[in-house]
């Protein structure tokens, strides 16, 4: 009975062993999902008092002219603007950015700077960015596969 139950122990260990070494060497989640994940970009704005629309004017002529070359180009999937309709809080408005896969902005940067550079600021109601809002927080959050815009197989 004792043998039996050293050996049941023994068994034991090297089976936690065993899967320890297998956990080590799997690829974390977000270098082993490229394929079955992306990167959807969270920036919160802030509005200037009084500023909402012309925060979402400036951001739809400038940001989105932008984001509609990236688009086109296929460095983009979608890109997107939310707002609270009210000044209070701590943000009042959100642009959501949906890239290819789970490399975000760091995966089209190279290709993003001649998007920049082609691109003229447009000061609708002639304002500057800084007098129609400001960029609270960017997030990066890793979107699951099944994606709920892709087409149906």
């Amino acid at each position: 009975m004792r043998k039996s139950r050293t050996a049941a122990i023994c068994f034991a260990l090297a089976l936690c062993a065993s899967a320890a070494t297998a956990a080590e060497d799997r690829p974390s989640l977000k270098e082993g999902v490229a394929a079955a994940s992306r990167t959807v970009t969270l920036t919160y704005l802030k509005a200037a008092p009084g500023r909402l629309p012309h925060l979402e004017r400036y951001v739809r002529a400038n940001w989105f002219a932008m984001d509609a070359a990236a688009v086109s180009q296929g460095l983009f999937v979608s890109y997107k603007w939310l707002d609270t309709g009210r000044e209070d809080g701590p943000w009042n408005a959100v642009v959501i950015v949906t890239y290819n896969d789970d490399k975000g902005f760091a995966g089209i940067e190279e290709r993003w700077g001649p998007i920049r550079s082609a691109h003229k600021e447009v000061r609708p109601d002639g304002l500057a960015f800084p007098d129609v809002g400001r960029v609270i927080e960017s997030q990066d959050l890793l979107e699951r596969a099944p994606f709920a815009d892709a087409p149906p197989a």
